[in-house]
């Protein structure tokens, strides 16, 4: 038989179209890495109201980073690569205001490269269109990246500082209640599609006095078009407006009850921060860290300077019903939230202990955990109630986990014949590094005394082992 010999033109036209494929292949390939199985928006409450769930039906626990001034301060090509930042390191939440007055932060306030979110100072009926514009992108980028926006509609900002918030310009002659209410007819009609989005009502400041007017309008004006978006509330980190439920004036809004939390001392007889959160969860709605733990920023206490006490606060709260915490990085003069210089924040001792602490409970059925507050399954070595040393310790239903979180080492007595199954298998996780060493294997009978290889605070995970086939 003649061997068949292609021709020149036959060999070009067979290499293009193998070099064709060849791109197209790589480009699949890309497209496929670059896809992650995000959640499936819109969210709502689960079954037991105690979590959040996707369309799908799989849990959702909130990791928020504090995010304030992104909308308003970044280029959108920046506003991408922060997204992208913060979801290496586990986070699925931002919250932000989509307007933002204040002067400390990037990008000339409240102007979003040059265009105004109002076409009159300070009328807030003239609402400009171009400025939105820019928040929809934000808004349909961060749904692409699968990230929740915890979105703030007008944050008010410290009583008596005219540098922060709309709190005074809300009450200049050029606005009125009325035209507060049209501001938020106008959210409300442009936002109720979008899927991603849980309002957030307040900002620092409990809208009463002459706010609560304006406030209440944004928020009724937003309602009359948007049934659908569930809301919560940042009000003020005192009591009892820590919690969103804890201002009367808004609290038949909130179906997310929210505790903003900026230094763990203003809870005063409710402190530790647990203990309000054990209160709050007994309570019934759905409890979660809205905000809290702002690395190195004022006012430089523990709560923003000791890398132990924020682990403890996020740890003990997801232990304590917590269906969500938060995190807002910084270096010393460089917050995050206000976006002068956030590439360096990405990589701080906080944010890789955030990212553990993420990674952790991803790995758990962290939504079927409810808090442990008796002593018949840890005996002893929890510590002293309401102090910063408890153990706070949560156990699934049916009995087969147990997750505590010791913040100094110590021995802790387990009654192992109170969980489920044959045998458990124990593991001691640092949260300083994330890693993971097994503290043994054990038959579900007698007590067993377990202790943490080292000095520090550790997580203790018991697990029903699988049974032999």
């Amino acid at each position: 038989m003649q061997q068949y010999i292609p021709s020149q033109s036959e060999m070009q036209i067979h290499s293009k179209r193998t070099a064709l494929f060849f791109i197209a292949c790589l480009a699949c390939l890309a497209l496929f890495a670059q896809e992650r199985p995000g959640p499936a928006f819109p969210l709502s409450l689960s079954v037991n109201g105690h979590h959040l769930k996707d369309r799908n039906g799989k849990p959702f626990l909130i990791r928020e980073i504090s995010a304030w001034g992104l909308i308003q301060a970044l280029s959108e090509d920046d506003e991408e690569s922060f997204l992208d930042s913060v979801k290496e390191r586990g986070f699925n939440t931002v919250m932000v205001s989509i307007i933002s007055f204040d002067t400390r932060f990037a990008g000339n306030p409240p102007n979003w490269e040059g265009i105004s979110p109002f076409r009159q100072p300070w009328d807030f009926s003239t609402y400009n269109p171009a400025y939105f514009e820019h928040a929809d992108r934000f808004l349909k980028l961060a749904m692409d990246k699968g990230f929740l926006v915890l979105l703030v509609p007008c944050y008010l900002g410290y009583k008596g500082d005219v540098n922060q918030g709309w709190a005074n310009k809300l009450l200049m002659p050029s606005n009125s209640r009325e035209k507060s209410r049209s501001y938020g007819q106008f959210l409300g009609r442009r936002y109720a599609d979008f899927p991603n989005l849980i309002w957030v009502a307040g900002g620092d400041n409990r809208g009463d006095g002459p706010l609560y007017a304006h406030l209440n309008a944004i928020i009724q004006g937003i309602k009359s078009f948007d049934s659908v978006h569930l809301w919560t509330g940042h009000f003020e980190s005192a009591q009892p407006t820590n919690w969103s439920t804890g201002n009367p004036l808004y609290a038949s809004y909130i179906d997310l009850d929210g505790l903003y939390d900026f230094v763990e001392s203003d809870l005063g007889a409710e402190s530790p921060q647990y203990r309000t959160e054990l209160k709050q969860y007994g309570r019934g709605k759905m409890i979660f860290q809205l905000d809290q733990s702002y690395e190195h920023d004022i006012p430089h206490v523990a709560d923003n300077e000791d890398p132990a006490h924020m682990r403890r606060k996020n740890y003990d709260g997801l232990l304590s019903g917590c269906a969500g915490t938060s995190f807002s990085p910084g270096l010393p003069g460089n917050p995050c939230y206000t976006f002068i210089d956030w590439k360096p924040l990405m990589n701080t001792e906080g944010m890789r202990e955030m990212k553990y602490c993420f990674e952790f409970f991803e790995s758990l059925r962290w939504y079927d955990l409810v808090p442990l507050t008796g002593d018949r399954l840890i005996r002893t070595g929890r510590g002293a109630w309401a102090t910063v040393d408890y153990v706070c310790a949560a156990m699934d239903l049916d009995r087969s986990m147990l997750v505590a979180y010791l913040p100094t080492a110590r021995t802790l007595q387990i009654d192992l014949a109170r969980l489920r199954g044959k045998s458990v298998t124990a593991t001691w996780i640092d949260p300083q590094t994330g890693k993971r060493q097994k503290a043994g294997s054990f038959r579900t009978q007698g007590r067993v005394n377990l202790a943490p290889p080292a000095s520090g605070d550790w997580v203790l995970l018991i697990e029903k082992a699988p049974d032999p086939s």
